[in-house]
């Protein structure tokens, strides 16, 4: 796990971790302190962990004051019983901006992330100030058609004995430099220290959890009617967005 404390000088804040009750089980966070401006809660997308945060964390975190959760079944929050939903997310999310943030927070989603802070910001409005969402999962569009290997992933990840297989194969370090690879457009990103990053929670848990979320993709939508979100809305896509272009 990395160092949970960060200080920085210039901006003078830090940013410590703790663990706090949620509604199954205990869920990892990083807050920065002193507390100022608009709380800010940033939600991870699939496989990451609040660590993917950091640069966003160290540009703002002198300004406002931000949050972070590892999502159930992610970086080192529990892994509970029962299927991986839109909804038990946000039910977790909801739970840290009411007994550790205390009002309405800007919620910032990334990918998966950005399902569940759309779903936050519908099943509990109360509790989100403004919604940002940036190179969202989940929308009911058509993108990029699936190649003949990304389809039979899908189709092996499914299957009860191949997928355990396949998760054991690509649950270690080379997995998961194969799959920073295929999603970073800049290679370069893909630092041995950023592997590592990734790496930590699957020698510690395995890869049983995420293959238990992959096999629920097909729930991880979007379905908002126009007008659903009453919150003010920010949506942010990457140019080179391989999952769905923003010409999508």
């Amino acid at each position: 796990m990395s160092t949970p404390t960060e200080i920085n000088t210039t901006r003078k804040f830090e940013i410590r971790e703790e663990y706090r009750s949620g509604p199954d089980g205990l869920m990892r966070v990083w807050m920065s302190s002193p507390v100022q401006g608009l709380p800010v809660l940033l939600i991870h997308g699939y496989g990451a962990l609040i660590e993917h945060w950091r640069p966003v964390m160290r540009a703002i975190a002198g300004e406002q004051t931000l949050y972070a959760l590892d999502l159930y079944y992610f970086g080192y929050s529990a892994r509970p019983a029962g299927r991986p939903s839109r909804e038990r997310w946000a039910a977790q999310a909801a739970a840290l901006i009411r007994n550790t943030i205390g009002r309405p927070a800007v919620v910032v989603g990334h990918s998966m992330g950005g399902v569940v802070s759309a779903q936050l910001a519908r099943a509990y409005p109360e509790l989100v100030h403004a919604l940002v969402l940036v190179n969202s999962s989940g929308a009911q569009l058509q993108a990029r058609p699936l190649s003949t290997f990304d389809r039979f992933m899908l189709d092996a990840i499914g299957s009860p004995l191949i997928g355990e297989a396949l998760a054991g194969v690509f649950g270690n370090r080379w997995g998961v430099r194969q799959g920073l690879l295929s999603a970073y457009h800049r290679k370069e990103c893909v630092t041995p220290e950023l592997v590592e990053l990734f790496s930590g929670p699957l020698r510690r848990y395995g890869a049983g959890s995420y293959l238990k979320v992959s096999r629920e993709f097909a729930n991880l939508v979007l379905d908002l009617t126009p007008g659903e979100i009453k919150q003010p809305t920010l949506l942010i896509w990457g140019a080179e967005d391989r999952s769905i272009p923003p010409a999508h």
